[in-house]
């Protein structure tokens, strides 16, 4: 079958009609005066619509925020999430002139795997980009991965001859630096000399964390230094510890007289025999300004040989955490005695087994720190805590001679599959009855501890002020 044929109709006259010569029914007056008044209606309604929104943005709570307050706001925000910094320029026009009328926003420069290969130059139009908006403001330059710097920033070397190059541009930074985060790569450490970073002294420097890297690395005088964190690489879970030289550890806290907080992780000591511990009489070396002393993932011995070697008359807060699959002791905490510590008030101890005979020095060591105000147990190895050392803490004079840390105030647990919370009842009732030398337990804090009693739960809500049960 064809396709149908369809024809234009024919007028009287026989005749086609002729697109060319075709002209459409002219429309009324009337329609077009409607038309013309719908068209003035539509664009007035637009126009009153954002009059609307307007009035609304002006007249917004947030409008109301006064622009330091909102500055603060958008700086947590960027801290949080460099890439937050774009979105808050398409929010407003008075948000965006806010963030280029905010220097602080502009401070953090990253060189991380996220730029990707070949767009060097797109990471330095950004760097002079924040270099001029961040006008006189303290910067915080982080280049986390030597191998993709090397792409984006010719010039730069593998292993520690990057750092060489680092250094030499650094010289400068000594006077004004107030915080140093340096990780090296664990393969560059281990193969090759480490590189001195800082060559001059650092008389603002107050915070440093080591990750995977050797102390030579810094070895100055810091006199303004409060916190030191030496720890493992935190990319890469392992076993391995790192070594640390026992005589620039020390050496190095010595130099720093204003430290308050020393952190250790995953770490052995090295030492070559001719540190003042090998003495007959060593002299320990002092740490007057030490408050918070972190040992984690240390073995007895290496936490053992820190403790007898050093003096920390104001140490506040003592936290040890063991490796579980080594089988530790604390005999070491034999070493904490009000003499050695006189202003340690929280002791922190965690992966440390205080079943059986291993209760024995734990107990000892209380003993002898009836100063303690907070005492923190979390994981076991074996994954339960054990009732014994509640009933002691409960027991009083009948049966420890004199109660045992009479000043305890707080009781923090973590992770103890066995705490049904009887135990904590027994020792909040019995100290509450003690005489008025002994205090009652004021705080409360029980994590991950699935076997507790909800019911007793809410007998030590009404017993203790202060209870977080997580």
């Amino acid at each position: 079958m064809g396709r149908p044929q369809y024809r234009l109709p024919r007028h009287r006259g026989g005749r086609g009609v002729r697109s060319k010569g075709f002209r459409p029914r002219a429309t009324p007056p009337d329609v077009v005066e409607i038309d013309k008044s719908v068209a003035e209606l539509e664009a007035r309604l637009e126009e009153l619509r954002i009059k609307r929104s307007r009035l609304l943005s002006e007249r917004a709570l947030i409008a109301r925020v006064p622009p330091e307050i909102l500055s603060r706001i958008f700086e947590f925000g960027v801290d949080d999430n460099l890439n937050f910094i774009s979105t808050l320029s398409l929010v407003s026009h008075y948000w965006r002139n806010l963030v280029l009328a905010t220097p602080s926003l502009w401070t953090y420069i990253v060189l991380d795997p996220d730029w990707g290969y070949g767009r060097g130059r797109a990471f330095l139009r950004k760097l002079r980009v924040c270099l001029e908006r961040s006008q006189a403001c303290k910067l915080l330059v982080d280049i986390d991965s030597p191998p993709r710097a090397m792409l984006l920033l010719p010039g730069l070397c593998p292993d520690w001859a990057w750092m060489l190059l680092v250094r030499d541009h650094a010289t400068a930074l000594g006077p004004c630096l107030e915080e140093l985060y340096l990780r090296i790569d664990p393969t560059d450490s281990d193969e090759t000399a480490p590189v001195q970073f800082l060559t001059q002294p650092c008389p603002r420097l107050n915070y440093i964390v080591l990750e995977h890297t050797p102390l030579r690395c810094i070895q100055v005088d810091l006199p303004a230094l409060r916190q030191l964190h030496l720890v493992r690489d935190q990319r890469y879970h392992s076993p391995s510890r790192i070594a640390i030289s026992f005589k620039e550890l020390l050496a190095q806290v010595k130099a720093s007289p204003a430290l308050e907080e020393l952190r250790v992780q995953s770490a052995m000591f090295f030492l070559d025999c001719s540190e003042d511990v090998f003495q007959a009489a060593p002299a320990p070396t002092p740490i007057p300004s030490l408050t918070e002393l972190s040992l984690n993932l240390l073995d007895a011995p290496n936490v053992a040989v820190f403790l007898e070697s050093t003096d920390l008359p104001s140490l506040t807060r003592l936290a040890v955490q063991m490796d579980h699959t080594a089988g530790e002791d604390l005999h070491w905490l034999a070493l904490a005695s009000p003499q050695r510590f006189p202003a340690l008030r929280h002791l922190d101890l965690r992966a440390c087994t205080l079943e059986g005979a291993a209760l024995v020095p734990f107990v000892r060591a209380l003993h002898q720190l009836p100063q303690l105000t907070a005492l923190g147990l979390s994981a076991p190895p074996s994954g339960t805590l054990g009732g014994r050392i509640f009933d002691l803490l409960a027991a009083g004079p009948s049966a420890t001679g004199s109660w045992l840390l009479p000043r305890l105030q707080a009781i923090c647990l973590q992770s103890c599959r066995d705490i049904s919370g009887h135990e904590l009842m027994r020792v909040i009732c019995a100290r509450r009855a003690a005489p008025a030398e002994v205090a009652e337990i004021q705080y409360l804090k029980i994590a991950q501890c699935y076997s507790l009693d909800p019911e007793v739960l809410e007998h030590l809500r009404a017993l203790v002020p202060t209870v977080r049960a997580l």
